[in-house]
């Protein structure tokens, strides 16, 4: 990253946040900013405090170091920017990640908090009171104040109450006895681009408190094409975005369409192909235990490798054969110390693959994940909605390797 550049926001040892403005953004736009806060002002007692002031400094940790990550080109051959895999076909395309638009309103608007973060904090709660947000529970929560102070339901709970499934409770189950391990393991890294730790390790209260959702574990339509062990084996939390802590609908007049949090994928699972309408990107933060351990497949929606066979005004029905010849060099792998960066288009048909064969203990470990959307102010398409593909010879079921594979793309109007 060049000299010039000043390093983002530094945490002081008070509690307050400086930040600097890099030479790449307009001062103007990112001083004395406006906020328009999504929902009403939380309000906190005193005793409330200080968990919400420690809580909020991780979140602008986590925030600028995730901003400095994406803008730093020491390695990737772009100006002030990361490099993204973008699509795994054909060799393999990357793109220098900040060439897109959206991108560079996400990284302004962080660095509108990290300069205005008194105006930004009256858009920032701990979102206790939201009952399908959850608590893992366990060493992590031991080791968070925060979290033992805003009381959630654990995923313990969650899975004995509201999971129905057997199946999928048992991988759930054994998914909460070992989410310590797997986000606070030897084997979780940040990539070099980062500044500094943001993982479990170096932010406890933030990764305890942020609020987890398995979005799959639950009974619903959508899990007919999913596999039981991913369903109790995934969950996400957002910090900054709608359904996060800090959640801001404008800033300057615009719409705020950032979403970042942090994902954990437990090994020995095939996240199942799906695609939606708001671009994505993952930061892996996961050393290998063997070479080729986490695999991604990519392809664009305008791929000559993916042909359209059904279409209406709001949805195109598409088929991918993953099954073709050669198909395994579709699949790339990428890992923190190797191309950690993946940023998917709207509409990008993708998977992960992720192998536990060569783990010594795979029921304690995972890849963990920084994760992102970029345009999430587009409602079309959320995270909740996320489209799963199914198998095109037995439609309603899940899309396996080696198969013919349909999905229906958004169709996106300009």
């Amino acid at each position: 990253m060049k000299t010039k550049m000043l390093l983002g926001a530094l945490l002081l040892s008070n509690g307050a946040f400086a930040a600097g403005i890099p030479d790449f953004l307009d001062a103007k736009e990112v001083k004395s900013a406006e906020f328009v806060c999504l929902g009403e002002q939380p309000s906190y007692s005193a005793k409330d405090k200080k968990y919400i002031d420690t809580l909020w400094n991780e979140t602008l940790s986590y925030l600028e170091a995730y901003a400095v990550a994406l803008t730093n080109d020491q390695s990737s051959g772009c100006l002030n920017s990361d490099s993204a895999l973008v699509d795994s076909t054909e060799g393999g395309q990357s793109m220098c990640v900040m060439d897109r638009r959206d991108m560079k309103l996400m990284v302004k608007n962080i660095y509108q908090v990290l300069n205005n973060t008194d105006e930004a904090k009256k858009c920032f709660g701990a979102r206790e009171d939201v009952s399908w947000i959850y608590n893992p529970g366990g060493e992590l929560t031991k080791n968070s104040p925060v979290a033992q102070h805003f009381k959630r339901t654990t995923f313990e709970e969650f899975f004995d109450k509201k999971v129905t499934d057997q199946d999928v409770k048992k991988y759930g189950e054994q998914f909460t006895k070992n989410f310590y391990k797997m986000v606070t393991g030897d084997e979780v890294k940040m990539p070099a681009v980062f500044p500094y730790d943001i993982s479990a390790k170096a932010l406890p209260n933030l990764w305890a408190a942020a609020g987890w959702f398995p979005m799959y574990a639950e009974e619903s339509k959508r899990n007919d094409k999913n596999f039981n062990n991913i369903r109790g084996g995934y969950a996400y939390a957002e910090i900054f975005g709608h359904w996060g802590l800090l959640r801001i609908d404008e800033i300057n007049g615009e719409k705020v369409g950032a979403e970042v949090g942090m994902t954990v994928q437990s090994v020995d699972t095939l996240y199942p192909f799906h695609n939606h309408a708001i671009s994505e990107m993952y930061y892996n933060m996961r050393v290998p235990a063997c070479t080729n351990q986490f695999k991604t497949m990519a392809v664009r929606e305008d791929s000559p490798l993916v042909k359209t066979v059904k279409e209406g005004d709001t949805m195109r029905r598409v088929q991918f054969d993953e099954g073709q010849h050669n198909s395994q060099t579709m699949w790339l792998s990428a890992s923190a110390e190797q191309d950690p960066l993946m940023y998917f288009h709207q509409n990008t048909i993708h998977a992960f693959d992720i192998d536990g064969s060569c783990e010594a203990k795979p029921e304690e470990r995972a890849i963990v994940s920084v994760w992102a959307r970029s345009n999430a102010h587009d409602k079309r398409n959320d995270y909740g909605t996320t489209l799963l593909c199914e198998s095109a010879a037995n439609p309603g079921t899940p899309a396996k390797r080696g198969e013919v594979i349909q999905c229906d793309l958004t169709k996106l109007k300009w």
